[in-house]
This record gives C-alpha cells, structure tokens and sequence, in this order.
C-alpha cells in the first residue's frame, strides 16, 4: 500500500514538472523537465499492474498538471460564473478528468493490446506513434501537446514547417519511452540517441527566419483592458457603459503618433452592440475612425444570426471578427469551435434555463467555414477567434480553405483569467502556428498581453497585463505560399515513423545475419 501511495506522490510530481514547462507570471518554464517529467509518468505507467492502477496514476498526474499550471481555472469560475470558492474549487479539481484525456484511452489499450514484444525498438517506436495519435485526435480543452515545450528553443526549430508540433510530440513520446526501457532492460541503444542527435542537429542548422515575405502591413492592435463587469454591463444595454467602453477605443484608436495604420484591430468582442449582416449601417464611430486614419478595421464583435429572430439572443448571435472598409462591412467571420460551458452547452433544451441561472454563460450561434477575408492592399489573411488558433488541424483546414495567405490575426479576451498563468500559455502555444505556418499572428487581447508573433516564434513589443494602450506595428507579411506541413498535415509524421520502423528492421535483420 505504502509503495503505491509513493507511485501516486510520484505521478503528481510528474504531471507538476510537466506543467512547469509551461510560462507562468513568475518564470518562462523550463524546457529540460520536459524529459524529466513525461520519462517519470511513463515509467509509473509501464510498472502498472492492473487497470486500475493505471487509471489512478493518470488521475494524479493530471491533478499535478491541473494544480500547478491550471490552478486558474477556479478562478476563472468564480469570475465568469459568480460561483462561490468552494464550488469554484471543486468543479475545479474535476477540469483533471478532462484535461487530457487521450491518457485514458491509452490506459485501455495497454491492458488489451496484443501480444508483442513492446520493449523491442519498433514496439517503442509503434508505442509513440499511437500515443502521438490520441494526444493529436482526441479533442482537448485546452491543448498541450508534449511536443508544445520544444517552442523554447526558437528559432532553432527549422523542421517544424516541414513536420509541425506533432512530431515534436512523437520524438519527446519515442525518446521517453526508450529512457524507460533501457533502464529497465540495463541496456542502452546508442543508435537511438544517435537519431536523436541527428534530428536535433537539423533544427539547429536551419534556423527560422523572422521575416517571411517582402512587403509590410502598418498595423495598429488597440487593447483598452476593459473589466469583466463593465462589459458585461455594456453588453446588457447600459448606456454609460457602452459610451465608456467606445471612448477608450476611438481616443486609443485614433491616437495621433504619426504612425499611419493600414489596419487598426480590435480584440475579441470588443465592441457590444451586434451587426446584422454585411449590409448593416456602420456605426459612426468606425467612420469616424475611418475618417482620422484612413486605416480599414478589424473589430471583434457580434453578428445576429439573419435567419434568426433578432430579439432571440440564445445561440442565435455570433462570436465574429467582422473587417470593415469603404464605409461597408466587407466581410465577417463567425466562431466555429465554442468553447463548452463558457460559449455554448451541452444540455439542449436544458441550456436556455441554465443561463437564466448562470447568465454569465453565453449560448453563441456556431459558425461554419470562413470568408474571404482580404484588405484594401491585397493581403489575405484568416482570424481565429480565442482558443480556435490552439487547434492545429482546424488552423489548417482555415488557412487550406482560400490559400495565399500573408498573416493571422487572433482576437481574445483573456479578461476572464486574471493576472495568472493563462494568458501567458496562451500565447505560448498561439506561437506554434506562426511557426508551423510561418505567418506572423497579429494577436489583439482585450486585456493582454497582446503582440506580434514572429514566424520565428519570436515576438514584438508586449503590451501586458493590465495595460491600456496601442501597439503599432509595420508587420511584414508572408509571401502566401503554403508550408510543407500546411499542405500535408500529419502525414510527414507517418512518413518519419515508418522509416524510422523500416530502418529499424532492417538493421536488425542484418544483425542477425551477420551473427549467423
């Protein structure tokens, strides 16, 4: 009993210096504890015995990745629900069985798959692989990926574009796992490490560049760091607030510098009042920033639903970044993935009762594709709106859809999370997309931090936690063509793994025979 309780301290332990990779308000996370960390929960995991105790060490690790890099998620719910501390805390603790929850799945196939020599080379390399694949395919709430750490070593990623974060998940997954079987086997497999090195050699040979392309978008991203309930409030219909809320942004965005913006963005659902369609009146406060810029404006905002009733507000408005220019709404993006519990619910005609109990929560329309989205200048561009840049395949098929794309643009409201380690991770992992896609990410939070991401994973100037003012950027933007990941997705990661599989093979074979 007393050697279980020890594995179960350990797996949290685990899953805490897992979740210390991670940028926190204190430090920037430490890459290293990646191959501490995950090496240590699979070990505890391939000592497992039974079912059971498997489960229960997934549990404790993902406690220890909850308490320490999501401890703020009983913030959020006591901030976006009003729910009392102790509910707030509770429900929070209970986010640890869906954090990562491939690992559960994982757990089922170990106690059922078939018989085979799994500390053998392939069955570690066919381990990862299947790993590789249920963390990628099965949906996260917020994903973190073990390949997501290795952004710390940008610029020096130069495979990523070929390959993408998931086979950085998949390298982190097979070296783990040979960590673990060599020490339980006392035997090390130097052409493991050999590879290894290899692989690392490529990434810091061929450094990424922070510019991609040759012409420049001047840029201005306006955060006016606007309070939950002064939204909210606006939101509702109070005058004082909206006109408050307006102020801020029309002074911020028509601050005279002599920076001229060909773009002036604001962050997600900055602006309160909803449009109807494309064809709706523009607002004089977009003309009359029009008029003082000459710039165009990407507004975060809301669009009602045409088909719908415009008095009915329950998943009937959506979440939009709507481009407006020549005195027109040229075009608007609609939501597609709504964040469960926050944005949408899962309770069908249960959800109108729930908001009107909770009425923080927002019953949002979901969206389906995207438009052409395109400035007065000829750059094409897509605007992932929160946590839709966190997933990779949806950011694919978004940039896939049109092509010749030069930038992303993310609109986010961190509000909700306070001055904790949220929006920080956030913008770590939004980094993998300008990095994967090699665009740079126009990133406009409502209360920070708000930048430019590099295709380098590198940043601009912060606007931070808190702040109250503008960022003006000359962005260069990409070129428009496709990365060799954007076009081809996982399939490199197969490509990798079945070399690596066949090579494998065959170096064994040829062992044997010169043996005999």
């Amino acid at each position: 009993m007393k050697s279980f309780l020890l594995t179960l301290l350990l797996a949290f332990v685990a899953g805490s210096l897992y979740a210390l990779t991670y940028p926190a308000t204190w430090m920037p996370g430490w890459f290293p504890l990646l191959f501490i960390s995950v090496p240590l929960f699979l070990w505890l995991l391939e000592r497992s015995k039974t079912l059971k105790h498997s489960l229960l060490i997934i549990l404790f690790y993902n406690i220890g990745l909850n308490v320490v890099g999501f401890y703020w998620v009983p913030h959020t719910l006591r901030e976006f629900g009003q729910l009392p501390w102790i509910v707030s805390i509770f429900l929070g603790l209970l986010f640890s069985l869906i954090l990562q929850p491939h690992w559960w799945l994982f757990a089922l196939w170990k106690k059922f798959r078939p018989d085979f020599n799994w500390r053998s080379e392939k069955g570690v390399l066919l381990t990862a692989f299947l790993m590789t694949l249920l963390e990628r395919y099965f949906p996260q709430q917020f994903p973190t990926y073990v390949g997501s750490p290795w952004l710390h070593l940008s610029p020096y990623l130069g495979t990523v574009p070929y390959v993408g974060v998931v086979t950085l998940s998949f390298v982190t997954f097979w070296i783990s796992l040979e960590v673990v079987t060599q020490i339980e086997m006392k035997k090390v497999r130097y052409q493991v490490y050999t590879v290894f090195a290899i692989f690392l050699t490529l990434n810091f040979c061929l450094p990424l560049s922070k510019s991609s392309g040759e012409k420049n978008l001047n840029v201005r991203v306006v955060q006016a760091n606007v309070g939950n309930f002064l939204k909210v409030a606006s939101e509702r219909g109070d005058q004082n607030s909206f006109e408050s809320i307006n102020n801020d942004y029309f002074n911020l965005s028509t601050r005279d510098n002599g920076f001229k913006p060909d773009l002036i963005v604001w962050p997600e659902t900055a602006f309160s009042s909803s449009f109807y369609s494309n064809s709706t009146h523009i607002p004089h406060i977009f003309m009359d920033i029009a008029a003082r810029t000459g710039g165009e404006m990407l507004i975060g905002g809301y669009v009602q639903d045409s088909n719908k009733d415009m008095f009915d507000l329950v998943e009937s408005v959506f979440n939009a970044s709507v481009l407006i220019g020549d005195s027109k709404i040229k075009s608007s993006y609609h939501k597609n993935i709504l964040i469960p519990f926050g944005e949408t619910l899962p309770f069908g005609p249960l959800n109108k009762k729930i908001v009107a109990i909770v009425p923080a929560v927002s019953l949002f329309a979901r969206g389906e594709g995207t438009p052409l989205m395109e400035t007065k200048g000829g750059f094409r561009f897509v605007t992932p709106i929160c946590y839709e840049i966190l997933e990779t395949n949806y950011m694919r098929d978004l940039l896939n859809q049109h092509g010749k794309n030069n930038f992303i643009v993310n609109h986010t409201n961190d509000s909700w999370y306070g001055d904790t380690a949220e929006p920080y991770q956030h913008l770590f992992l939004s980094k993998w997309r300008a990095v994967e896609f090699q665009l740079p990410i126009i990133r406009s939070t409502n209360t920070g931090v708000s930048s430019v991401i590099y295709p380098d994973g590198s940043e601009s100037k912060r606007l931070g936690i808190g702040e109250k003012d503008i960022l003006d950027v000359a962005v260069n933007v990409g070129s428009g063509e496709a990365t060799f990941y954007q076009k081809w997705g996982v399939w490199p990661l197969f490509m990798f793994a079945a070399v690596l599989i066949l090579v494998t093979i065959l170096r064994e074979k040829f062992s044997a025979s010169s043996k005999s």
